[in-house]
C-alpha cells in the first residue's frame, strides 16, 4: 500500500463553519481528533470539495499525527492523477467535515477546481448532519459575513481596552502632577536667577571697591602716580575679564597660577616706591636757603639789576 507524505489538514485557531458559526480549536481538540480516529471502524475518505451525496473517494485517510498546533494526515489509495493535481497546485487547500461534537472526521476535502473524471474509484456515503470547516483559510477569510469577534474574543478585547483606559487615566494624572512640579521648579529657578543676579551685582561692586582700594594704596605708598590711578583701575577691570590663569613667580621663587588682574597688581605692588608720589611727600628746601633769614622782597632784587 502506497502512502502519501504527511500534509497539514488542521490547525489551532477560530474558524467559521459552513453554517456561519464560529468554532475554536485548541491543541487539545486536535489531539482528540487524532486519538479518536480509527480507520478500522470508520475510514474517512479524501474527496473534492464537500459533496452532499454519494461521490467517488479519491483516497482514504490512513493515519493522523499532531505536531504542536497542527494536525497532519497521511492518505492511502490516492490515484496518480490526484497526486499530480496537488503537485501542480491545482488544489492548494483542504477542509474537513466533522461530526457535530467535533470529535470525529467524516471526510477531508480538497479545495480547488472540479473533481477529475477518474474511473474505478470507490463511492462514499456522506453524513450531511456534520459541520464543514476550512482549516486552511486565514481566520479573517473564514468569516465571509464579516469580521465580528466572538463573545470570547470580544470579552478579551474589552478587558484589554479597559486596562489601557485605566492606564491612560493614571498616566494623565501623572502628567498633571509633573506639570505642577515643573511649574514650581520654574518659579524656584526664576527666584534663584534673581538672587544670583543680585549676588553677582554685589560681588561686582565689591570687586570694584577692592580694586579701587588697592590702587589707592599704590598711590599712597608712592608706587603709582596719582594721575594714573583711574587709568590703572580701568586696565585692571579689563584684565579681570580674562578667564585664563597666568603663571607668577613670587619673590621667594614659588610658582603659582593666578588671574591676569592679580598678577598685574602684584607686579605694581612689588615695584619700588617713588617718594615724590607719596601722599606725605614734602619737597626739600633749596641749598642756599637759610632758616631764619629775613624774607627777600623781589622788588629789591630787581632794582639792583
Amino acid at each position: 500500500m502506497e502512502l502519501t507524505p504527511w500534509i497539514d489538514i488542521a490547525r489551532t485557531g477560530t474558524f467559521q463553519d459552513s453554517n456561519g458559526l464560529d468554532h475554536t480549536f485548541t491543541e487539545a481538540d486536535l489531539e482528540a481528533l487524532r486519538v479518536g480516529y480509527d480507520p478500522a471502524k470508520s475510514e474517512a475518505p479524501l474527496v473534492f470539495g464537500h459533496p452532499k451525496d454519494n461521490a467517488p473517494a479519491f483516497g482514504w485517510l490512513h493515519a493522523l499525527k499532531r505536531e504542536g498546533e497542527k494536525l497532519l494526515a497521511q492518505f492511502a489509495h490516492v490515484p496518480a492523477q490526484v497526486k499530480k493535481l496537488v503537485q501542480d497546485r491545482r488544489y492548494r487547500y483542504v477542509s474537513m467535515s466533522l461530526s457535530p461534537d467535533k470529535r470525529r472526521i467524516l471526510h477531508v476535502g480538497l479545495l480547488g477546481a472540479a473533481a477529475p473524471a477518474i474511473d474505478g474509484l470507490e463511492p462514499v456515503e456522506m453524513n450531511t448532519d456534520g459541520i464543514t470547516i476550512n482549516f486552511a483559510a486565514p481566520q479573517e477569510e473564514a468569516r465571509p459575513g464579516g469580521n465580528m469577534p466572538t463573545d470570547q474574543e470580544y470579552g478579551a478585547l474589552k478587558a484589554k481596552y479597559d486596562a489601557l483606559e485605566t492606564k491612560c487615566d493614571k498616566l494623565e494624572e501623572e502628567v498633571k502632577e509633573l506639570k505642577e512640579e515643573c511649574k514650581e521648579l520654574e518659579e524656584k529657578c526664576k527666584k534663584l536667577e534673581k538672587e544670583l543676579e543680585e549676588e553677582s551685582s554685589d560681588f561686582t561692586a565689591f570687586k570694584g571697591k577692592h580694586r579701587a582700594a588697592r590702587v589707592q594704596a599704590l598711590v599712597d605708598s608712592g608706587k603709582l602716580p596719582p594721575a594714573k590711578a583711574q587709568e590703572t583701575i580701568s586696565f585692571a577691570a579689563a584684565l579681570a575679564e580674562v578667564s585664563t590663569p597666568v603663571n607668577f613667580s613670587a619673590p621667594d621663587g614659588k610658582q603659582e597660577q593666578i588671574s591676569a588682574e592679580e598678577r598685574y597688581f602684584r607686579e605694581l605692588e612689588s615695584s619700588p616706591a617713588d617718594p615724590r608720589f607719596a601722599a606725605n611727600f614734602t619737597a626739600p628746601a633749596p641749598g642756599h636757603y637759610q632758616a631764619g633769614a629775613a624774607a627777600v622782597n623781589p622788588s629789591d632784587v630787581t632794582s639792583k639789576l
